[in-house]
């Protein structure tokens, strides 16, 4: 009677056993696996943007150069993205420069599971500009900076703004 009781009691003993390892193996790797794998779309993912050169007119309807940061993301998030933080990277992934962009149409984000473009003007170039420096100077800092802009090949987002834009009144 009593090797029976023993022999059941060793079966009921090392399913326990077997059952409380499982379960703190599982607990363990979550913990280790769950904050790497939020890291890879929380922050430091690396998506393709450019800097592209833009001519328009200001409100007094003189020339103005502009210089926009654009990219398109993919909000893996559980709340709306209405903005990033990144760094600019040149083709051998070295940091060259860093801003902020809007992300969504009028600033109203990209929700959650849905892609969506992120903008910012980085650069502004006036005609006023071209009136104190003259047109030689004025075209060769404009050549210059679209030079320089070129280099970047990607961006690398350091950090993410949700939330609403303004203040509800109810």
């Amino acid at each position: 009677m009593i090797s029976k009781f023993l022999e059941i009691f060793s079966i009921n003993f090392n399913n326990a056993l077997r059952r409380n390892s499982i379960i703190c193996f599982l607990t363990i790797a979550l913990t280790i696996i769950n904050p790497l794998d939020a890291g890879v779309h929380l922050q430091g993912e690396q998506v393709p943007c450019d800097i592209k050169l833009v001519f328009g007119t200001d409100e007094r309807g003189a020339s103005l150069i502009s210089y926009n940061l654009e990219m398109q993301i993919y909000n893996q998030h559980r709340r709306a993205v209405r903005g990033v933080s990144v760094h600019w990277l040149n083709t051998r992934a070295e940091i060259i420069g860093n801003s902020s962009a809007k992300c969504g149409h009028e600033d109203n984000g990209i929700k959650p599971t849905e892609f969506g473009s992120c903008t910012q003007t980085v650069q502004k170039i006036s005609e006023r500009l071209l009136e104190r420096l003259g047109q030689d100077t004025w075209t060769e800092i404009i050549n210059s900076e679209m030079h320089n802009f070129s280099e970047v090949r990607s961006c690398k987002i350091i950090g993410y703004n949700y939330g609403e834009t303004s203040v509800r009144i109810y």
